[in-house]
């Protein structure tokens, strides 16, 4: 979870479901009778037609999950660009590494989501890496406290991921703050308790340093935010609703409606956390609510929950991939392309004008032609 920021319902449902009615993982579909290889004995296999059926499903889940996977680890910033208007990738002023901000209010489960995401990769990689973001277990912690950067995969070079100070309960701060990082860009190990200092927590922290310098203004790079991820707390929707108490809801509703937040035309990805907490019915409730109240398709909202499984780590792959289509279409164009379209276009324009002056020009000359040998003709007549 992230940390700062009061705006977390206080409380639990208590309608809410346990683990049990979480989906099953992969290891459900695949630990069934096995299919008998010899098509001429029927006896040989006891398995049902479901089971038959739940043994492809499964497979197919391995193999979608083993080709995002790969899509994530080939991925190198400008291989998702469409080559809109003739464009190429070199066209495009490409990122040194993609780079995707969390936003959400406090217990949103931001950092967890981090290392949630890294365990995706890991599995493969080094099942026993411990966690990278340190993770909030309750409302005595601070929080995140610096913008930390994390590569997806570890050592990645190609995308990162940016886990962040809480959102306020103030408006007006979460504007400030989140101008000023989609604006002039994040720095790893920045302190973000600037923004607070008018809560104890920020008076407590005001005078740290960035970690890891003893100078402030020495800086890590700057990275430009290619694309926002929004974290929101399914088990605190649930309250919201069903307590009918929407100041949770409209803090959220608000700060995700920043223009700022939107790369182009494209608003912020939204990730559902602690879906393992709710039924299925519940997670689905949620999704609707965030999509009418945030105006969004649910297409643009992922269900990650805590729990471990191959439908959470799919559904993980596909918000990533998602968050790098969509950045990408909203790269900017480079300085000379455009300078170079706009001289074709100039140069096409001036031949055209051109053209048609030289058919002006033509039919004046035809026109001068046909007066002359009037002329003579009139003369020649009036000799006679």
């Amino acid at each position: 979870m992230g940390g700062g920021g009061d705006i977390t319902p206080t409380s639990i449902p208590s309608s809410l479901s346990c683990l049990s009615e979480a989906p099953p993982v992969f290891a459900d579909y695949v630990a069934i009778s096995q299919v008998c290889d010899d098509e001429a004995s029927d006896e040989c296999c006891d398995c049902d037609d479901d089971e038959v059926e739940a043994l492809y499903f499964g497979r197919r889940l391995q193999d979608r999950l083993r080709e995002a996977k790969e899509f994530i680890r080939r991925y190198k910033p400008g291989d998702c660009i469409e080559g809109a208007g003739g464009t190429k990738a070199g066209d495009y002023i490409l990122p040194e590494i993609t780079t995707l901000l969390l936003v959400g209010p406090r217990g949103a489960g931001k950092s967890t989501l981090v290392n949630r995401i890294t365990r995706v990769f890991d599995k493969d990689d080094d099942p026993f890496a411990p966690d990278r973001a340190q993770v909030s277990q309750n409302s005595k912690s601070n929080g995140t406290l610096f913008l930390r950067e994390y590569p997806i995969p570890r050592n990645s070079t190609a995308i990162c991921i940016y886990d962040t100070q809480s959102l306020s309960s103030n408006p007006q701060k979460n504007f400030n703050m989140l101008q000023q990082w989609m604006t002039k860009g994040i720095s790893h190990g920045e302190t973000t308790t600037c923004f607070s200092r008018d809560t104890d927590e920020g008076y407590k922290t005001k005078g740290i340093k960035p970690f890891g310098r003893q100078f402030s203004f020495l800086r890590y790079k700057t990275r430009k935010v290619n694309f926002v991820i929004f974290v929101v707390d399914g088990v605190s929707i649930i309250e919201a609703t069903e307590s009918n108490k929407k100041g949770y809801i409209d803090i959220l509703r608000e700060t995700f409606m920043y223009p700022f937040l939107s790369i182009g035309d494209d608003k912020p990805v939204v990730v559902v956390t602690h879906g393992d907490r709710l039924s299925t019915l519940q997670r689905a409730h949620v999704q609707n609510e965030l999509a009418e109240v945030l105006g969004i398709p649910v297409l643009q909202i992922f269900d990650i929950p805590g729990s471990e499984d191959y439908q959470t780590d799919l559904a993980i792959l596909d918000m990533l991939r998602y968050c790098i289509q969509h950045a990408e279409q909203n790269l900017p164009i480079k300085l000379n392309y455009l300078l170079e379209v706009r001289g074709r276009e100039t140069f096409k324009n001036a031949a055209e004008r051109l053209m048609a002056l030289d058919a002006v020009i033509e039919a004046t000359i035809i026109f001068l032609c046909i007066m002359i040998l009037l002329l003579r003709i009139s003369d020649k007549l009036l000799q006679l």
